[in-house]
């Protein structure tokens, strides 16, 4: 097959020997000397003949009746006969891009759904649909592949991308031209996503001697079994969270009621939010601190820097908040469940004359770990971070253990009289030390350190890896979670005011940003800076 995108070329072999192609669930198989004839493919992954067999040695036999035997497996059960080929293309809807809640065929494609939803089940806005089956030309020759879509659309035949419109938009044409064999059925495959607002979705095709028309059932094959993929997924852009929710600490829940990602923000109650993909977020109703302040402690002016962790078989809640003195301290909750009830610590888990804040866990081979920072910055002093063992339970340290110094501030450097925020990573033998540093406005900025023991010694990247942009500044503070062996940034930062400063009345918002790996093993976020593009979805690369 030929295919050419407008004026671009994609080589993709004119040879059809024998092609092998997997589309959902069915195989076709299309053998040598297919000619111009037209027939159906053959799910069994044989050539539908009219004289029997595709393998002459293969024994064979007949009922009593007179009527094709059932096939026998080698167990001596009855194999089910393969699912029968209907007109049109299957399709499989998608709500909230994630659930299946449609399999139907289509006979085609041209729809208009304008602000209605395709079926009641899918919704209006954020679905996805995939389309998939044959397609069998009437007679060889270049055609132009149209589609007319609001919002992405993407196509595929015969296993070649011949459309990429994989992002919003109004209604928008786009053609390719593929080269086609007449009579012989080929894969093709259509995936679409709509945000909001209008939909709509058409395929048409043009050729010699056929003016543009939809392409219609008569020439589109498919079988109705669904499909265990999930649904196509849109780009998503930035920020996720688009108000005030500075710190976030995000962590994984796969077993949780409602599977998902689980995040907790700076301030008041600390309230619970929940995704399923890290883009998008609403509130659960459930918060670490449902009276604004622990019993214990001075005010809830300062509830800082919360964290969820898995610890000892129960959720534990890391925070920042004052004790009884006003003075910056830890604290704790727990949980049997992420949906709470929440237990607050009957006070605080560790205090200091400075202040200590930013509270974060790691767990190395069964032991548990607390890292933190000390407020030195507060009185003019550096600001180390430690790191201290806890006890199985991470609510208390555990017996005899020490704290250990594993950074510090370098004020001659871009860290200035702060470094905090900090997240451990563990990488092909490798602890991630991600930090951020300076003041928290449009100064601030993220580094890493790395070392080989959780307790050091650490040796420091050097320049941040992630800096402002012409939209965004001051990124930091966030976690790193890893998706389809792929790793993420969930980190806050302020709009750019247009002049390098930070726009203070919006606040700091929720960005998600895919980290890559150096050749010396360093970790790179997006381009060194917060992504202000469309991005493919987390844990997808396209």
């Amino acid at each position: 097959m030929h295919v050419e995108h407008r004026a671009d070329l994609i080589p993709c072999g004119m040879a059809k020997v024998r092609v092998c192609s997997i589309v959902g669930l069915f195989a076709v198989v299309l053998g040598p000397g297919c000619g111009d004839d037209a027939r159906e493919p053959d799910i069994a992954g044989t050539e539908s003949s009219s004289t029997g067999s595709a393998d002459d040695d293969a024994p064979s036999s007949t009922s009593s009746s007179g009527s094709e035997p059932e096939p026998i497996d080698d167990d001596g059960t009855t194999e089910e006969p393969p699912p029968p080929i209907v007109p049109g293309l299957r399709g499989e809807y998608f709500a909230d891009y994630h659930d299946q809640v449609l399999v139907r065929v289509d006979p085609e494609l041209a729809f208009v759904w304008d602000h209605e939803a395709p079926a009641p089940e899918v919704g209006t806005d954020r679905f996805s649909i995939r389309w998939s089956g044959w397609l069998t030309p009437p007679h060889s020759g270049l055609y132009t592949i149209v589609t007319e879509s609001d919002d992405g659309v993407r196509v595929w035949i015969d296993d070649a991308p011949v459309i990429d419109a994989w992002t919003p938009q109004y209604v928008t044409r786009n053609e390719s031209q593929v080269e086609l064999e007449g009579g012989v059925a080929v894969p093709i495959r259509i995936d679409y996503f709509e945000i909001d607002l209008e939909a709509s979705m058409r395929l048409a095709w043009s050729s010699e001697g056929l003016p543009e028309q939809v392409i219609g059932s008569d020439v589109l094959s498919t079988i109705e079994v669904p499909d265990e993929a999930h649904g196509p997924k849109p780009p998503y852009w930035n920020p996720v969270v688009g108000f005030d929710c500075p710190d976030p600490g995000v962590i994984h829940v796969p077993d949780a009621a409602a599977p998902g990602y689980y995040m907790v923000c700076t301030g008041g109650t600390m309230p619970i939010r929940y995704s399923r993909d890290l883009v998008h977020w609403h509130g659960t109703g459930v918060a670490l601190l449902p009276n604004g302040k622990p019993q214990w402690a001075d005010n809830g002016f300062r509830n800082w820097a919360p964290e969820i962790h898995r610890v000892g078989g129960h959720f534990v809640a890391y925070f920042t908040t004052v004790d009884a003195s006003n003075t910056l301290c830890l604290g704790t909750a727990h949980a049997d469940d992420i949906a709470g009830p929440w237990i607050e610590s009957a006070g605080p888990l560790m205090q200091h004359a400075m202040g200590v804040i930013d509270a974060s866990f790691f767990d190395v081979d069964g032991v548990p770990y607390l890292l933190y920072k000390i407020d030195g910055n507060a009185y003019g002093q550096p600001t180390p971070i430690f790191v201290r063992q806890l006890a199985a339970d991470g609510l208390s340290f555990a017996p005899g253990s020490e704290a250990v110094q594993i950074l510090v501030n370098d004020p001659n450097t871009w860290e200035g009289g702060v470094i905090e925020g900090q997240w451990i990573v563990r990488r092909d033998g490798w602890f991630y030390l991600f930090y951020s540093g300076n003041v928290y406005d449009h100064r601030y900025r993220t580094g890493v350190a790395r070392a080989q023991s959780i307790t050091g010694p650490y040796q420091k990247h050097g320049p941040p890896i992630l800096t402002n942009n012409e939209r965004w500044v001051g990124p930091g503070h966030g976690s790193v979670l890893e998706l389809e062996g792929m790793h993420y940034f969930v980190y806050h930062a302020w709009s750019n005011a247009g002049n390098g400063t930070h726009v203070q009345a919006q606040g700091r918002h929720v960005l998600v940003d895919r980290i890559g790996w150096t050749e010396d093993g360093w970790p790179r976020i997006h381009d060194g800076s917060p992504s202000r593009s469309l991005q493919p979805w987390p844990g997808h690369t396209d």
